[in-house]
Order: structure tokens, then C-alpha cells, then sequence
């Protein structure tokens, strides 16, 4: 796999294809993921802290909490 690295501090957004993407606003703020129909989103200056806290860690490949 091929490693990309981004340090724009304005936000990113990562395309996989139309129907799937993530978009990070600035400094983590504002984070969106879609995935086809499904789309959750995360509001405020806090949305990273709250997008890692809702990943279900027994459901992930490599957790460390």
C-alpha cells in the first residue's frame, strides 16, 4: 500500500469513490464519512476526540484502548 502524507491544516478529504469518502475539516473539526446511503457526521472543534471515542474498539483489527 502506497502512504500519502497531507499537512495542509485546512482539512482534507479522501475520495475513495462517489459513495464513499471521508472529510476532515480544519484541525479535525467537522468530520464527515459517507459509506452509500450511510452518513454520520461529527460537529464542532471536538470531532476527532469524539470520532475516535465512537469507533466500537472489540470491533477493531488493532486497538490500543
Amino acid at each position: 500500500m502506497a502512504r500519502q502524507e497531507i499537512d495542509n491544516q485546512k482539512g482534507t478529504d479522501l475520495i475513495i469513490t462517489n459513495d464513499k469518502y471521508i472529510s476532515i475539516g480544519e484541525h479535525g473539526a467537522d468530520i464527515v464519512i459517507k459509506s452509500g446511503g450511510k452518513m454520520i457526521w461529527f460537529d464542532g472543534e471536538d470531532a476527532w476526540d469524539r470520532f475516535v471515542e465512537a469507533i466500537d474498539t472489540n470491533k477493531a483489527s488493532l486497538s490500543t484502548g
